[in-house]
Parts: C-alpha cells; structure tokens; sequence
C-alpha cells in the first residue's frame, strides 16, 4: 500500500518530509519547490490533475517540515539531489517524472545529469541557472533593492542574520524581504511584513543567503550540462533572470519552450494554466492506467512526526 506521507532519514541527520498525493499507478512526478529556503505546499497540487498523476511533494533538507529546519550544515545542491533518487528508491519507483519551478528547476537539471535512466519527463517552470553572470547580476539587482530599502547588501544581512540578536534579525528580514518583494514588482503593508518576519522566515532567509553566498555551488562541471530530449521550458518573458537561464541552456543546445506574458510568479494565471495544460496533454497521451483508485485524501491528524 502506498504511504501518504513521512519522513525519509538520510545518513548525515537530516529527516525529509514528503507526501503523496494523487492516483496510485499514475505517473509518478516529483515536484521540487523555489527558494532555496522555499517549501512544498498544497498549492502546488494546482499544477496537477490528480486523476492522473501520483504527485510527490518533498520539502528540501532545512524547507518546510523537513528537520532540523533551516539547517544549513550538510546541505547544499548535490546533496538535494541525492535526496530525489533517494527518496525515489524508497517509494519503490523505477523511473519519474520531475516538475521543478524556479530554484526547483536546478535541482532537476541538475537531476538530469546524474541518473538520466530514471527519468520520464522533466517540467521546466520559471528557469534558473545559478552561472556566474546570472548570480552576479542578480546580487547587484538585489543589493540596489536592499540600498532602497535602508539594509546594505546580502552579505549585511547575512551577517546580522547568523550572528545579530533578535531585534536586528528581524529587521534585517524585513529589508529583505522588502528587496525580494521590490524585485518582483511586489509590495506588502509594513505591519504584514512584521508579523510574516518571525523565526521561521529568519531561518528560511539565512538558508537562501547560505547557498547565494556559495554561488549556489555551482561547479564547473555546471557548465556542461545537457537536458534529455522529454525537457519542456515554461517561461514567463517578463522575468530576466528567467530569462538569461534560459538563454543560457539554448547556447548549450536546442530546447523545447514555451514563453508567455508573465513574470516569473508560476502561480500567475498564463503560467499556471499552461502547466496544466501541458502535463495534461502529456497524461492524455501516455500509457499510464488511468481507472485505478486514488490515494486518499491526506488528514492533518494523519502526519507523521519526526524523530527527536
């Protein structure tokens, strides 16, 4: 029978979370979420058809639910995609399919390159290539957003973030998040953003500014990655590092894309609605049953806990 939800303890300590949601003997399909520092949520089942598909929803070591949350010992990006293969093995899957949405996309390219042969499909959406000149323009961006808003730079914030006490660990939280807000065309009232940058916002943020700082360890051997041939590139035009990645993996070879009037946002509508359409189409089309039972509906009394 098939488990619903749990945690998946990997040898250096830390305890993945992860569910199950959809039709048992559909197309198995892990869905990687942005950040880093990001988490999986039911929201995400948006993007799916569950009639369909046998949605896997993992939160990334320190994400979500995922313990020690925030942890940034023992993680990085090679070890995160260890954890998808891991994980895979332990549901008993042969091979799956990947949808992966903005930091998610690397982790399955990255994916891509390490165990090619189990592999269906892979979902491209909001593309972000962590090369040199995307990472460098994107701190400039973000430092000039953080210059407005009175916070200095990322290395300001990421040290106040390790080591100020909890009054300048908020407010360096809420600079950033005003910066990241202001990158994306995006505001929220000062009193929302106080409540929103609590404890668990701070430890999101110090994970984020941890991989930025180490140029998302991205290696040399980054630059010679290949995506198989069931790739598919969602990617709002609006979004320019979005769109540089993009650019970037056409210089390396031909890629199938689809481009649209948005940002870099896969919740807005052009973006959400294509991604349905698109994986629908590719359920329509594939040989997988589609009259057996689907997975019960997760309970919140029904979760897991983590060990101590």
């Amino acid at each position: 029978m098939t488990r619903l939800n749990g945690y998946l303890l990997t040898a250096d300590g830390h305890q993945l979370y992860w569910e199950r949601h959809g039709t048992r003997g559909g197309e198995p399909v892990f869905f990687l979420h942005g950040g880093p520092g990001g988490r999986c949520s039911r929201h995400h089942l948006e993007f799916f058809d569950l009639r369909c598909f046998d949605v896997i929803l993992i939160d990334q070591r320190g994400c979500g639910r995922s313990r020690p949350y925030g942890q940034t010992r023992d993680n990085n990006t090679a070890l995160n995609v260890e954890d998808i293969n891991a994980l895979r093995l332990h549901l008993g899957l042969q091979r799956i399919s990947l949808l992966g949405v903005s930091w998610g996309t690397w982790l399955a390219i990255q994916y891509q390159q390490r165990y090619p042969a189990t592999l269906l499909k892979t979902t491209l959406v909001s593309v972000f290539v962590p090369f040199a000149a995307n990472t460098y323009a994107y701190e400039e961006a973000i430092n000039a957003a953080l210059r407005h808003t009175g916070g200095g730079t990322t290395r300001d914030i990421q040290q106040i973030l390790n080591d100020g006490c909890r009054d300048q660990q908020h407010q360096a939280a809420i600079h950033w998040l005003q910066a990241s807000l202001r990158l994306n065309g995006q505001t929220m009232p000062m009193d929302a953003l106080g409540r929103f940058a609590d404890e668990e916002a701070i430890l999101a943020i110090r994970l984020e500014l941890h991989y930025h700082v180490n140029r998302y360890f991205f290696s040399a051997d980054s630059e010679n990655v290949s995506l198989n041939s069931d790739t598919l590139i969602i990617q709002g035009i609006k979004d320019p590092f979005g769109m540089s990645s993009l650019r970037w993996l056409r210089q390396r070879q031909p890629v199938s894309s689809r481009l649209l009037r948005a940002g870099h946002n896969a919740f807005e509508l052009p973006i959400l609605k294509t991604v349905r359409e698109s994986l629908k189409r590719e359920c329509e089309s594939d040989a997988f049953p589609q009259t057996v039972a689907p997975i019960a509906t997760l309970k919140r009394t029904d979760l897991a806990k983590p060990s101590t």
